[in-house]
């Protein structure tokens, strides 16, 4: 009878130990179900914060137009001043970096630009790139592309080059040869813009001026953008008179500018902005054109900031 009460007594702590095991799993699950609904509400509230900041691009862009249609420059209120503003708990912040002072990638395409190519190996050989890298760039975005076409299309997720222009700057990761490391150091360097523009000397980073203007000293190089910060170029006839005073009379005659030119203002712009909500961190990248003729913007191009 002992025995029996013994055995009864184990079976009844068996299941009491089950169904408490059932018990906090059942919570578990809940509480993760709580937590990932919870995080996917906040992503989606800071989405909706994101579409709001957007509106904001069109109106700041469109008054310095309105203010000056000459001229872009580093010293102009869309660049200088940064959006902040607290929303329910958390915070939403932006920022406008102009796309046409860097290095246009798909000036590359057109195999007749030689000086876009020389820029570019410059340009890389600066940010100690591998130069290969310059060729192997130039064929992927040109309509004939990479003459090992196997290297891309024989690997274990297959890419097919697209044989012209690119769209956005992410698809570089993609070249054959092109680490992780190579990218991250070209891409505050370079665009994606349609055709190829001309490059703003008023914004152009202190590199990709250095890669146009091969010659330049570093010390005539420093004046220039020292009096670049004072004054802005006024035109490109100003750019090229001031290059030729501070550095050499024949850095312009001997300048690997690409067959878009150069410009002392900006139609292409890019937008970011951030939202932290709680514990959520949303970013959202924008690219857009704005009229020469009105002011007007266009989103070209809009996607998510991965951390």
């Amino acid at each position: 009878m002992d025995g029996q009460r013994g055995i009864a007594l184990l079976n009844a702590l068996v299941m009491v130990a089950a169904i408490s095991a059932v018990a906090s799993g059942l919570m578990l699950r809940a509480e993760t179900s709580r937590t990932n609904l919870f995080e996917m509400r906040a992503a989606d509230q800071a989405g909706l914060y994101l579409d709001a900041a957007e509106l904001l691009v069109e109106p700041v862009l469109q008054a310095d137009w309105a203010q000056d249609q000459s001229i872009d420059h580093l010293r102009e209120s869309w660049a200088t001043e940064t959006f902040e503003a607290d929303i329910d708990r958390g915070q939403i912040s932006g920022k406008l970096q102009d796309l046409q002072g860097l290095f246009n990638i798909n000036c590359l395409s057109d195999p007749a630009d030689v000086q876009a190519l020389q820029a570019f190996d410059r340009l890389l050989r600066s940010l100690d790139v591998p130069v290969v890298l310059a060729r192997e760039t130039a064929s992927f975005v040109q309509a004939r592309g990479p003459v090992n076409l196997e290297l891309y299309t024989q690997r274990e997720l297959p890419v097919r080059p697209p044989n012209g222009p690119v769209q956005t700057v992410e698809e570089l990761r993609l070249i054959q040869g092109m680490t992780e490391q190579a990218y991250l150091r070209l891409r505050p360097y370079v665009s994606a813009l349609s055709g190829c523009s001309a490059i703003n000397m008023n914004t152009a980073p202190r590199l990709v001026l250095a890669a146009l203007l091969p010659t330049a000293n570093p010390g005539g190089l420093d004046k220039l953008l020292e009096e670049r910060d004072r004054l802005p170029f006024s035109s490109s006839g100003d750019f090229r008179e001031r290059a030729e005073k501070l550095i050499h009379g024949r850095v312009i005659e001997q300048s690997h500018f690409p067959l878009g030119g150069v410009s002392v203002k900006s139609n292409w712009f890019q937008a970011e902005f951030t939202a932290q909500l709680d514990d959520t961190t949303t970013a959202r990248q924008l690219i857009v054109e704005r009229s020469s003729l009105t002011g007007k913007t266009e989103l070209t191009y809009r996607s998510a900031v991965l951390p």
